[in-house]
């Protein structure tokens, strides 16, 4: 076998991270935008000690699940990779993956993995955009990076965007005055109304009848139709006889918090990210709450040097880390403080299982993973997962 050699092969399964697997002489080959069941004609294109990948030349037959991309960028930009499998499919494939990555990485031989809850919208659900921009003697190029990384593809619509992005977006091309870009990064938000020149403006969501205050480059879940869902799965799965302190860890600007309020005695924030904590205050008050509190300060520090009111009777910890999971402070920390439940909220599964194998040697029982499909057409997947301690 060697580079651009030309091979048929038949597709087997899918890989997390959303290319299709086969094989050919015992080595494992790697196709993108493959279905399961395609019988493909490709191209080698790298070749690595135990695996190879190849470009998709022809499809001979076609797999059942295939069906027709929206996008016209798609097999080119970065951002889809699921675009020509059917949906249902889509949510299967995902759930395998959570399987395979919490049997894999995390060492739990059947993993509580339950059906993933679909997306009621499958495009035009993401209420937020993050662009690259480059300016050129022809104006300004904006859009996502190539499948490659290395190149921009020029977008003037994008099919999973909320359709306000997508007329924003229009009128930045057309008026470059508009054009408010930092480092080569354009961020934006559908129904935006702040000053496009206004860096310090914060943007308004609304989830299950709450306006939430969110800071223009804070974090804030991005689908629009499947957030209230995803705090209802939360709030479920924090009903206890009798809640104590609930410490909602990367809160953010205290979506989680705001709703487990009326469920517990006491509600604790923590969050690195200043402009978040003030929003997430502004959103406490404006619900009228009492007793959620915040601390501005990074998790590990907060955590470690037990910097809460109170070490004693905290029932619950949820987490929702960046997609590189939690460090192992955090994790040691939390094993420390000895909470009742953990609630593992991640867009990573592999990072989440690396992190709940930890939880797990440090005596807690993984009792569910729901997956909640907040990334349609993505190879990303929200996981929510519930963690006991295990009583002695």
């Amino acid at each position: 076998m060697q580079l651009k050699d030309r091979v048929k092969i038949k597709i087997e399964s899918i890989a997390f991270g959303g290319e299709g697997v086969g094989r050919i002489d015992n080595f494992v080959v790697f196709v993108p935008f493959s279905a399961i069941g395609d019988e493909l004609e490709i191209e080698i294109i790298q070749m690595k000690k135990n695996f190879l990948r190849g470009r998709l030349l022809k499809i001979i037959k076609p797999s059942q699940f295939r069906v027709k991309p929206l996008c016209r960028y798609y097999e080119k930009c970065g951002g889809c990779c699921y675009q020509h499998l059917k949906y249902e499919h889509q949510l299967k494939i995902k759930q395998k993956q959570i399987e395979e990555a919490f049997w894999k990485i995390g060492k739990i031989v059947s993993p509580p993995v339950l059906e993933p809850i679909a997306a009621p919208k499958i495009y035009h659900y993401r209420g937020k955009a993050q662009y690259h921009a480059q300016k050129t003697a022809n104006g300004w190029q904006i859009g996502f990076l190539d499948i490659s990384g290395g190149k921009l593809v020029n977008v003037e619509h994008c099919e999973i965007m909320e359709e306000t992005i997508n007329e924003k977006l229009m009128l930045l091309r057309n008026n470059n005055q508009l054009l408010d870009v930092d480092d080569e990064q354009l961020t934006i938000w559908s129904d935006f109304f702040t000053d496009q020149e206004n860096k310090k403006g914060s943007i308004v969501r609304m989830v299950k009848g709450k306006n939430f205050l969110v800071p223009r480059d804070g974090f804030f879940q991005t689908n629009l139709y499947l957030t209230d869902q995803l705090v209802d799965e939360v709030c479920r799965f924090v009903a206890m006889d009798e809640i104590n302190t609930v410490v909602d860890a990367y809160c953010g600007s205290g979506l989680f918090s705001v709703f487990l309020s009326p469920l517990a005695k006491n509600v604790l924030g923590i969050e690195v990210n200043e402009k978040s904590v003030r929003c997430a205050r502004i959103n406490t008050k404006n619900s009228g709450l009492q007793n959620v509190k915040f601390i501005c300060g990074d998790a590990r520090d907060v955590l470690r040097k037990k910097l809460l009111p109170s070490n004693k009777g905290i029932s619950l910890i949820i987490l929702d880390p960046p997609r590189s999971g939690c460090e192992k402070a955090v994790l040691k920390a939390i094993a420390d403080l000895k909470p009742l439940k953990i609630i593992y909220v991640s867009c990573n599964p592999a990072t989440q299982a690396r992190d709940v194998k930890y939880l797990n040697e440090s005596g807690y029982d993984l009792r569910s993973l729901l997956p909640v499909d907040m990334f349609p057409q993505t190879e990303h997947i929200e996981v929510v997962g519930l963690m006991e301690r295990i009583l002695k």
